[in-house]
Parts: C-alpha cells; sequence; structure tokens
C-alpha cells in the first residue's frame, strides 16, 4: 500500500526532500495529506511529520527548517547518532535528529548561500562545510540514513513497499590539455625545451625531443589506454573538454580549440564516449564565453552538448547554475571537493538541483563525484598505495546504499611522468575494485 505522510504544512522543500529521500533513493511511493482527520483514518502505512504528534502514530519531529522561505544562518543542535554526530537534534521523535531537514541543508548547499572565507579559487573550501566538521563528508549519509529510515518504516509499519537500485561507476575524464607537447607549436616548445636544460630535467627534455620527432606519444596522450581499459571493464565514461580561446592566461591553459588534432580527438573520442564541456576558468567571469565554447563543441558533433563539468570546479550557487541553465545545460558533474575526497551534497544519488532563492526545484540534475586524482596527490599528498586505500573505503560506502560512484581523472594523470609516476595503477585498481565486489 503507499504510504501516507502527516505534514500541516507541505512546503516546496518538503515535497523535494520527501521526493528524494523516498522516490530516488528509496523507490517508495507515498503522497502528503495536511488533514488530520484524512490521516486518522488511512488504515494503510503512514507517519507524521510535524511539531508535535497527532496521537500514537509513528512520529518524526520537525526542526522547521523546511517550513521556511527564506535564506539565513541556523542555528544547528547536533546530536549523537550511533557512532555519527549529526544536525538538527529534535527530542521525542523516532529519530533523534531531524532527518528531513538535515538531508535538505546537505543537498541544497545552504550553507553555500551563507558568508563564507574563501580559497584562492573563491570556492567554498571542504573544510568550512559542516559535513567536514562533523566528520561525514567521506560517507554518503543522506543514502545511509535513507536505508536507516527504510528500515526503521519496515519494523514499525505493515505493507509497505521498497524498490531496489544497482551500484553503477561512472568514470570521468577531464581534459585541460589534451597533448603536453604535440600542437603547442614551436616557440612554446622552444622555451620549455630551454627551462628543462636550466632546471637540469632530463625526462622533461627527452619527452620534448621524441614526441617532436614522434619517437614517442605525448606524455598526455593517454586516449588508447582509457578507451582500452573502460572496454575491459565495460564502463561507459565521460570526457570533458576545454574549449577556451583567449582564457584565463594561468588557467586556461588548453591548445587552441581549433587546433585538427584537437578536434578529432574529440570527434574519436564521441564515437565510444559522452562529450560535455569543460567551462574555461574565464567564463566564471566573462559569462558570454560559456555560450561561445559549448557553441564550439555543438558544431564540432553536430549535436547538442547539455552535460558539464566546470573548470577548477568553480562552482558559485546559485549564479553558476544559472548561467548553465541559461546556456542549455542540464546535466552537470561539478559537484565535489577539490581539497577533500567524499560528498560535497551529501550524497551519492544524482539530484535536481534545488533554487533556494526561488524555492524550487530546477530542471538542472547534479551528479556529484566523490574523488579526484588532484585531491590525491596535491592536496592530501598520499602515496599511490594510500589512495587506492582510500578509493577503496569510498566506493565500499557507495556499495553499501547501492548508490552512484563518479570519479574525476584527468588525461595528464595517467601519463607516468613527473609527479603521476604510479599513478596509472590507482586508476585500474580504481576500476578493477568498482567492478569486483
Amino acid at each position: 500500500m503507499q504510504l501516507l505522510v502527516y505534514s500541516p504544512q507541505v512546503t516546496p522543500r518538503t515535497k523535494y526532500i520527501f521526493n528524494f529521500i523516498f522516490r530516488e533513493v528509496l523507490h517508495c511511493d507515498f503522497d502528503f495529506t495536511s488533514v488530520a482527520n484524512q490521516f486518522s483514518a488511512y488504515q494503510g502505512p503512514k507517519f507524521s511529520y510535524a511539531e508535535n504528534p497527532l496521537g500514537g502514530e509513528l512520529f518524526f519531529k520537525t526542526a522547521g527548517l523546511l517550513a521556511k522561505n527564506n535564506i539565513e544562518k541556523q542555528h544547528i543542535a547536533i546530536t549523537d547518532f550511533g557512532d555519527e554526530r549529526v544536525p538538527f537534534a529534535v527530542e521525542n521523535s523516532a529519530l533523534p535528529f531531524d532527518i528531513f531537514a538535515a538531508s535538505f541543508y546537505f543537498i541544497s548547499r545552504y550553507e553555500e548561500y551563507l558568508p563564507f572565507t574563501a580559497d584562492d579559487h573563491l570556492r567554498l573550501p571542504a573544510e568550512a562545510s559542516l559535513q567536514f566538521e562533523l566528520g561525514l563528508l567521506k560517507t554518503p549519509v543522506i543514502d545511509q540514513w535513507s536505508m536507516i529510515l527504510k528500515n526503521l518504516l519496515l519494523s514499525k509499519l505493515t505493507n509497505l513497499h521498497f524498490g531496489s537500485r544497482k551500484f553503477e561507476f561512472i568514470p570521468t575524464i577531464d581534459v585541460d590539455r589534451a597533448y603536453h607537447f604535440k600542437s603547442s607549436g614551436i616557440l612554446k616548445n622552444t622555451a620549455r625545451f630551454i627551462r628543462a636544460i636550466a632546471k637540469g630535467d632530463t625526462e622533461r627534455l627527452s619527452n620534448i625531443v621524441n614526441t617532436g620527432l614522434q619517437k614517442k606519444k605525448d606524455p598526455f596522450d593517454t586516449y588508447q589506454f582509457l578507451h582500452q581499459i573502460h572496454e575491459k571493464y565495460g564502463l561507459a565514461p565521460i570526457f570533458f573538454f576545454l574549449l577556451s580561446h583567449k582564457g584565463d592566461k594561468k588557467h586556461d591553459v588548453n591548445i587552441h580549440p581549433n587546433d585538427e588534432l584537437l578536434q578529432q580527438l574529440i570527434k574519436d573520442t564521441a564515437k565510444t564516449a559522452k562529450i560535455g564541456i569543460h567551462p574555461s576558468y574565464a567564463s566564471n567571469y566573462h559569462t558570454t564565453k560559456l555560450k561561445e565554447e559549448k557553441e564550439l563543441l555543438d558544431a564540432l558533433l553536430e549535436k547538442n552538448v547539455d552535460i558539464s563539468r566546470q573548470h577548477y570546479l568553480k562552482l558559485h550557487l546559485p549564479k553558476t547554475y544559472l548561467q548553465l541553465i541559461k546556456a542549455g545545460i542540464n546535466h552537470d558533474y561539478t559537484m565535489g571537493y577539490a581539497s577533500q575526497v567524499g560528498f560535497r551534497a551529501g550524497t551519492c544519488t544524482p539530484f535536481f538541483w534545488y533554487d533556494l532563492q526561488l524555492e524550487k526545484q530546477s530542471h538542472l540534475k547534479v551528479h556529484p563525484f566523490a574523488v579526484m586524482d588532484a585531491t590525491l596527490l596535491n592536496y592530501l599528498k598520499l602515496t599511490p598505495t594510500q589512495a587506492i586505500n582510500l578509493i577503496n573505503e569510498l566506493i565500499e560506502s557507495v556499495k553499501m546504499v547501492n548508490g552512484s560512484f563518479y570519479s574525476l581523472w584527468h588525461n595528464e594523470s595517467l601519463s607516468e611522468t613527473g609527479n603521476w609516476k604510479g599513478w596509472k595503477a590507482v586508476y585500474e585498481k580504481m576500476l578493477a575494485s568498482s567492478v569486483f565486489s
């Protein structure tokens, strides 16, 4: 039978988070009622979500966040729940915290609408998030809480049905620089050659010379390896290409978007993988660039590309998502942190972005990633062995809830050059862990 939920005030926030938890995560059909008599007369599975219970029904106490329609700093009470510290503590409730308010706070990225001290790229640092403070960042807590809620409801209610879902792994690749030396031109490579001599960097010298003489592949040309390994494990990858022209000189260092080799690479990659736009660093302050870059990729592939991931993970809410929607993007893969692994929105399940300013669900679907190569090496300073262990922990946490595991890698981190020596094996072991239990 259908689950009935009594709530005296069914707000857009309430509808949004209940739909996500029950329909997207738990695959359970439900309906709301604000009529007490209708709820009391209902003979099927039911519970109330309010400030006070109607009678002796299964009751979840609201912390009040979902009843509001403004954005303001929250005074969040913290409590213990098992071995976790959780937000929005309540008393005299089936659970010691408001699972719905806590889930909404995380998935809406409520705290990112409030003032915060940004990092060098004007991003919210992972360390400033409530999940990091509570030690919840490395687990998809909304999915885990949903499973606990499911078990609680099954123990208290009868005739309640939940569907099932399967774990899936989606590898994603950001192509910031398609090639290191190839397609860079004589002047740029000569300058690199001189700098390498000055530094005594024999490996770099060898790569410049041998790539120029076509004795070996460009170090960043790892596309054949990627195709073969994705095919080996039966995975469907997504590639995001940076196509900036006269972008930010320091951060948009891609090959010219009209380069024939780059364009052919994109066309060839599109035969075996999904292709998305990687909006440039400069597109964050020159908004016309997003449109230009997307139109270039659309024309090249002769189709409308509607998936994206921000270069440098530059995500500013709600501005970035509003710009993406205006440009015709329907799926974004930026939701994750640079400095820490884990689940920025508290979930490993794709979700529709909730616009807190307009108080409504948008049609932009957010696909959160759990781990990025640069996070492991550059921020956490892990060895390949340490990285593999951490990745396995993340994968297991997603498998526990049958969620979606998204990884973010770069073509250059598979080059086995410089600081990336030994990291090709990390990628292959990550893929193997995702396929084999």
